[in-house]
């Protein structure tokens, strides 16, 4: 056997060697693991009543890759899990380094969702028109005054 024959045979041989073990797998397993051995006995569609959970499911129905379409819940989350509320006390707790890697992520994933699609919320201020300014002015200083004389014209938009 020539040895680029030899190494084609051995090269590919452990290549079909190592084919079935190789697993793919998903970034979101750790942390579905993590999900499914600390929170989903309790945190689950049977169990999912708003007098026992606050309508917290972690279980499998709950999408990992998903994190950006519940993101009020998350953050609940990662509130219980940084003050070490959940898993209640006598249950079985992830350690540290456990619950690190879990708030580290889903604040991750929470991060990128806002930078994705910002929601700046609602103008921090409003520009008063000539009318209101002079209404501001009289409920204020008890003064009227005269806007028009003082104040430029207001644009008119529709």
């Amino acid at each position: 056997m020539t040895p680029r024959r030899w190494l084609l045979t051995v090269t590919a041989g452990a290549w079909i060697a190592t084919a079935g073990v190789v697993r793919s797998q998903s970034p979101v397993d750790p942390y579905r693991e993590t999900l499914d051995t600390y929170c989903a006995s309790c945190h689950n569609q049977r169990l999912a009543t708003p007098a026992t959970q606050s309508g917290v499911v972690l279980d499998h129905s709950i999408d990992l890759s998903d994190i950006a379409g519940h993101p009020d819940m998350w953050e609940r989350v990662v509130r219980k899990l940084r003050t070490r509320a959940m898993p209640p006390a006598g249950s079985r707790r992830p350690d540290e380094a456990g619950y690190h890697a879990l708030t580290s992520w889903i604040e991750r994933q929470l991060d990128q969702a806002a930078v994705a699609q910002p929601h700046p919320g609602r103008p921090a201020l409003h520009r008063l028109n000539r009318t209101e300014y002079a209404n501001a002015i009289r409920d204020l200083l008890a003064l009227d005054v005269d806007v028009a004389s003082l104040l430029p014209p207001d644009d008119s938009a529709y």
